[in-house]
């Protein structure tokens, strides 16, 4: 499973209305606790390279830190990671996101 927080351009703050993407995965984790999830953070292209890779990353801390704090999952099953500029869209709005995958335990 794979869950998409979009976010505002310039932000890493996880806006009110992308909390039931969050809240998607953190209940998925409570009833399957030896998932990891993989957070990988993108930015749209606009603005500069190196403030675009600290934004990334912060987008995908961000989701972390309310599954952690909210949500009480253990920091050791996340994995957040900035990725730089997203071109998976080819709308560059759509590119201001955290995707979360779930991965299974083996």
């Amino acid at each position: 499973p794979e869950s998409i927080i979009t976010f505002r351009q310039g932000k890493s703050v996880v806006d009110a209305s992308q909390l039931p993407n969050v809240e998607r995965v953190a209940t998925y984790m409570k009833k399957h606790p030896d998932a990891k999830v993989l957070i990988k953070g993108y930015a749209s292209p606009e603005g500069n390279l190196a403030f675009n890779e600290k934004l990334a990353n912060a987008r995908a801390e961000s989701v972390k830190t309310i599954l952690v704090k909210r949500y009480k999952i253990s920091d050791t099953r996340i994995t957040a990671e900035g990725q730089g500029i997203g071109d998976m869209f080819s709308e560059p709005d759509w590119n201001r996101v955290s995707i979360c995958t779930i991965e299974e335990a083996k």
